[in-house]
């Protein structure tokens, strides 16, 4: 999921392993516990795309790095503390800048969610930002850059079980969404996803994150600090464990009614909820030479996939480029065969992921979400360039926002 979350599921988890014994800084060391499997983001600086698409969700989420790395991060925590860096005002003020960085990114983009779905500048979600914002930054000055640090003394076993737990939930967090987690590297490149959550999902995090905050006002020694702990705890499974997984058998029904209905013959079938909710769901279905798209929502009037589209495969489109070459496996092995394929311009083919679906439940605009551009490098080899973020008009991604938007609300 999104790094707001991953940060929130690992300080809650840094909480339960070692509050008691560190306070709030188990919070902290968990929320960047938590962190660490999605810094395999920074291999896009260092190889080409396809290598660096390849590389995320890899070995970093992997359960053999959730099991080795914790060793190594609890050895350097020691020494960090033992060293005395934490003190150093030089660290503490890189320190501050980072974690004001990430506030002023997340909080930019929570407040472009509804710009986007064409309800313009929400104060209801603007003033509390801001309040929740000076409040972060007089925290930063008062009890880090102006209070003089106290020891940390924990065991070594406390901080690699620390460090493991927050690790360990990253990647099983991940295979709940739709992009696929390879936990089983590098043993296996099989990809896991469960999509019975959207990658980035408030309501889920929304009030894991409120309980967090309410747990850290409490010292350690309280029972409330912990109980609150818990109560976030126990909100972010019960709507993860059940109230996902409950819309995603009740999807797959409808989708199966609605093909039938439909008279629409296919293989295997996909579904996953769209972005920002759980409430408006995809499905593509697989035929002999097409999919076949549609979007259900559970506010719609009626429980039915009411509109299909058919996108035709074209797969014979690709055959330029050999199965076996670098370009074609990952193509085929990323979508997991969910793809659709166009031309796009000259000898450059456009590769569809069908697994993230469209902005809206019709082809209008070649709205997909996820298309790949395929074409042939300077060494004259096949290659692949994302192509998701097209310069495409504020307008038009508020129009298709603003669709998803009323969708949700029911509003057909």
């Amino acid at each position: 999921m999104d790094s707001l979350t991953q940060i929130v599921l690992g300080a809650a988890c840094g909480e339960v392993v070692a509050g008691k014994k560190l306070g709030n800084r188990a919070m902290l060391w968990g929320a960047i516990g938590g962190t660490i499997p999605d810094l395999d983001v920074f291999a896009t600086f260092f190889t080409d795309e396809i290598a660096a698409t390849s590389f995320h969700r890899g070995f970093m989420h992997s359960f053999l790095f959730a099991a080795l790395a914790p060793w190594a991060l609890a050895r350097l925590t020691i020494w960090f503390y033992g060293e005395g860096v934490y003190k150093n005002r030089a660290y503490k003020a890189v320190a501050m800048l980072l974690w004001l960085l990430f506030y002023v990114g997340a909080a930019a983009g929570i407040n472009f969610i509804p710009v986007l779905m064409g309800e313009g500048l929400n104060w209801y979600i603007l003033t509390p930002t801001l309040v929740l914002g000076a409040w972060f930054v007089w925290k930063l000055w008062n009890d880090y850059w102006r209070r003089d640090l106290s020891l940390v003394q924990a065991p070594y076993s406390s901080w690699v079980a620390l460090f493991f737990w927050s690790i360990f939930t990253h990647p099983i967090l991940d295979c709940f969404t739709s992009w696929g987690t390879q936990i089983w590297r590098p043993f296996s490149d099989l990809r896991v996803q469960w999509c019975t959550v959207s990658v980035v999902d408030p309501v889920a995090t929304v009030p894991f994150l409120l309980a967090l905050l309410i747990a850290a006002r409490f010292a350690r020694e309280q029972p409330w600090r912990a109980r609150w702990n818990y109560i976030g705890l126990g909100w972010f499974c019960a709507y993860l464990c059940v109230y996902t997984i409950w819309h995603k058998v009740q999807v797959n029904r409808i989708f199966e009614t609605s093909l039938a209905q439909k008279n629409i013959s296919y293989t295997r079938y996909y579904t996953n909820p769209t972005i920002f909710n759980n409430i408006l769901w995809m499905g593509v279905a697989e035929g002999d030479t097409a999919f076949y798209f549609g979007q259900y929502g559970f506010n719609d009037r009626e429980p039915a996939f009411t509109r299909i589209s058919t996108i035709p495969k074209n797969h014979q489109l690709l055959d330029q480029v050999a199965p076996d070459s670098r370009a074609g496996y990952f193509l085929r092995w990323f979508s997991n065969g969910f793809y659709s394929v166009q031309p796009y311009r000259g000898d450059t083919l456009q590769v569809n992921d069908l697994r993230f679906g469209l902005m809206g439940d019709t082809l209008v605009n070649d709205n997909y979400v996820f298309p790949f551009l395929v074409f042939k490098n300077e060494k004259s080899e096949w290659d692949v360039h994302q192509n998701n973020r097209r310069r495409e008009s504020i307008d038009t991604q508020k129009s298709a926002f603003g669709d998803m938007w009323r969708r949700i609300k029911g509003v057909e």
